[in-house]
């Protein structure tokens, strides 16, 4: 019997706590619907919105009540009766979800991109590089000027320089003025100047390496994929109205130039260039490994710029042609190609010599080339006509992919009874020198290949006693037949000739076809230097 007692004891004791743990839960619940009713409507009336928005949004005291009683339970039926409206069921959240959707179409019009405070937008771009931030800058004004900030710009020099070793490295800090007195950009100026002079003085070290044989960079191809650097033809319409850019879809490396290469079925309508202009353009931030960075701003140095007239292209005969393409050999390297059906540009090639190469794609500037033919002033006081003599030349013929001819360590000079019409010549190869069995320029495009017979490049390197380079020619070429007066001996018509140039010289040679060897035989090779280039050297007064 007291065991019963003491059993039904407790058991009402555990009653009763349950009972007042769900009394304090629901007065919980309710009191923090009720919080969130009144907050909501105190937005709403802090927002200005509408009259009729506010009357929906707003819950009316009947509603209060239901939301209440619905929290509390157990009352459903009274309200019912009280004010003629069904009970919400516990697990109805129409009201809820009404209240709901009206603040988000409300926050909706207010929180978009361009609202957000500048604090915000500041704190969002310094997770971008710098790429990123220069093109948004292009999105607006307001985006312009903060992605130029001092704050966002003054991460970037810490990462890049501070952190990347360049103050002890160049053992210089930077002069920084007051908070106050920070002009706008000043951090971007700062770290992207310090990059670049960062940049440009691996250069010298790259190329200080050269090849005995061809004086040549030893180093050069590493050097340029360490540095970045790519080759871009920019095709100007009339009046530098506009540019089209075009990265090179081939870069073809041999031992005295580069082959650059482009075609591409977006070129613009040949009629409308005026002018043809060669950058290199080369990364200004770089990663960890020493690469450079993607999508980072770049630096252009102008190389090269021709004038193309396509109502002089009409009234020229091509130097080559085939079945599908008339090939013109312009200045300065340049190869324009126009398609037969249609007349448009097919593809434009360049050939560039490695002299000073790195130096030119990287060190000049979008308007300026880098005066890679520069020469101090040279005393010459053992030979009577200074400039003369005491040269050691090298040549070679080739396509992009294959050497026809290569002659080294070619003795040359000259007399003065052999400097007339502004060039002085020099005989570098008299005797014959066995060449390959054809000559010919091999050529593509996205959709066709083709090969151009007779055709081939030039390139040459002409040192002076100093193991210096004096002078440099790449340059495309063809054959040319001769007139039988015009050999010094009857070859039949099995003799050719051929002539490539540039503004400081040329190169003229003759090619016989040697039937018992069955192969080309070539001779006869002269520079032909401009008077111009031995006088800035060596102070002379040549005409």
């Amino acid at each position: 019997m007291a065991h019963s007692c003491k059993e039904g004891l407790h058991n009402l004791h555990r009653t009763t706590l349950l009972r007042k743990t769900r009394d304090h839960t629901m007065s919980t619940k309710m009191s923090t619907q009720q919080q969130h009713v009144d907050k909501l409507s105190s937005y709403l009336k802090s927002h200005k919105l509408s009259d009729d928005t506010a009357d929906k949004s707003r819950p009316s005291s009947s509603q209060r009540q239901m939301i209440s009683r619905g929290a509390s339970g157990g009352t459903g039926k009274a309200q019912t009766a009280r004010t003629g409206s069904p009970a919400r069921r516990p697990g109805d959240t129409s009201v809820n979800t009404t209240k709901t959707s009206t603040l988000r179409m409300h926050l909706a019009k207010k929180l978009c991109i361009q609202n957000m405070p500048d604090e915000i937008l500041l704190r969002v771009f310094s997770f971008l590089n710098a790429g990123a931030l220069l093109l948004a800058a292009t999105v607006c004004k307001k985006w312009y000027s903060l992605a130029h900030d001092n704050f966002i710009w003054r991460l970037q020099y810490r990462i890049h320089v501070e952190l990347g070793g360049l103050d002890k490295l160049e053992k210089k800090e930077p002069h920084v003025p007051p908070d106050g007195q920070l002009a706008p950009g000043y951090w971007q100026k700062q770290a992207i100047s310090r990059l670049v002079a960062a940049r440009n003085n691996r250069i010298p070290k790259i190329v200080k390496s050269r090849n005995p044989n061809t004086c040549m960079p030893v180093h050069l191809q590493q050097g340029i994929t360490a540095i970045g650097t790519k080759w871009y033809v920019c095709l100007v319409e009339g009046n530098n109205r506009k540019e089209h850019n075009f990265a090179a879809n081939d870069a073809i490396y041999s031992k005295f130039s580069h082959s650059l290469r482009w075609y591409d079925l977006s070129f613009p309508p040949i009629r409308s260039i005026r002018y043809i202009r060669l950058y290199g353009v080369t990364p200004v931030f770089y990663g960890r490994d020493g690469l450079g960075s993607k999508n980072c701003p770049r630096t252009r140095s102008l190389m090269q710029t021709i004038e193309l007239s396509w109502s002089q292209l009409q009234d020229r005969t091509p130097d080559v042609q085939d079945d599908l393409v008339n090939v013109y050999f312009m200045e300065e390297g340049f190869i324009v190609a126009v398609w037969k059906d249609g007349g448009e540009l097919a593809f434009i090639n360049c050939i560039v010599h490695n002299h000073h190469l790195l130096q030119r794609s990287v060190l000049g500037s979008s308007t300026t080339c880098y005066p890679h033919m520069v020469h101090g002033h040279q005393r010459d006081e053992l030979s009577k006509h200074p400039g003369l003599s005491r040269y050691d030349c090298l040549v070679s013929l080739r396509n992009h992919r294959k050497v026809f001819l290569e002659e080294y360590e070619v003795s040359a000079y000259t007399t003065r009874d052999k400097v007339a019409n502004g060039f002085a010549s020099f005989e570098v190869l008299k005797d014959w020198n066995a060449a390959d069995k054809e000559f010919y320029l091999r050529w593509k495009t996205e959709l066709f290949k083709g090969e151009l017979k007779d055709a081939f490049i030039v390139d040459t390197v002409m040192m002076d006693d100093n193991r210096q380079v004096f002078w440099t020619l790449c340059a495309p070429t063809k054959l040319v037949k001769m007139e039988l007066a015009e050999g010094s001996f009857d070859a039949g018509e099995n003799c050719w000739s051929f002539e490539a140039a540039n503004s400081l010289g040329k190169v003229t040679g003759k090619v016989i076809w040697d039937e018992e060897r069955e192969r080309y035989q070539v001779f006869q090779v002269y520079f032909h230097i401009a008077t111009k280039l031995i006088n800035m050297v060596f102070g002379t007064n040549y005409d």
